[in-house]
């Protein structure tokens, strides 16, 4: 499968916001956080969003499949806030090419960071294979608890 990742227009809103919501209705409907899942997520704050991070559509064969938002910690510090695949194309390792892309597109950024539920365990997985590392968990509410995970990267000097 061919990859591109470019960042998301404005026209694009509203679809990928439809994939969003499909990628993440299992939790929601597990988790019950109406305030902040990305399955409950409007159209208008969607677009905010879009607006205060750095976002990205993510394509497969040309065809739109999910979506990534990067926030700027600070300039070599990047939150990973989501990564998300339509249904249709997830768990077929994609995942990790779309991490190293990212990677590869930022090499200034030493430090990543997100978050991922703790009984997330294939996530939980994934990440610490990709070398993040656990440094604290928060709890959502009685049903979600997040793990927060940083990657620090080394780079070589020039």
């Amino acid at each position: 499968m061919d990859i591109k990742i470019a960042r998301t227009k404005m026209k694009e809103a509203a679809p990928l916001l439809k994939i969003q919501k499909q990628a993440f209705q299992a939790d929601l409907k597990k988790y019950r956080d109406y305030d902040s899942s990305p399955a409950a997520e409007s159209l208008d704050f969607f677009i905010y969003r879009m607006g205060h991070s750095l976002h990205y559509t993510v394509y497969l064969d040309g065809k739109m499949a999910g979506g990534i938002c990067l926030v700027k910690i600070s300039d070599d510090h990047f939150r990973l806030f989501r990564v998300f695949l339509s249904p249709e194309f997830q768990n077929k390792g994609l995942g990790t090419r779309i991490l190293k892309m990212l990677e590869k597109q930022y090499p200034e950024v030493t430090k990543w960071s997100l978050d991922t539920p703790k009984d997330h365990a294939r996530n939980r997985r994934f990440y610490e294979k990709f070398g993040y590392q656990q440094t604290g968990e928060f709890k959502v509410n009685n049903r979600l608890t997040l793990i927060e995970y940083e990657k620090n990267i080394r780079r070589k000097p020039p």
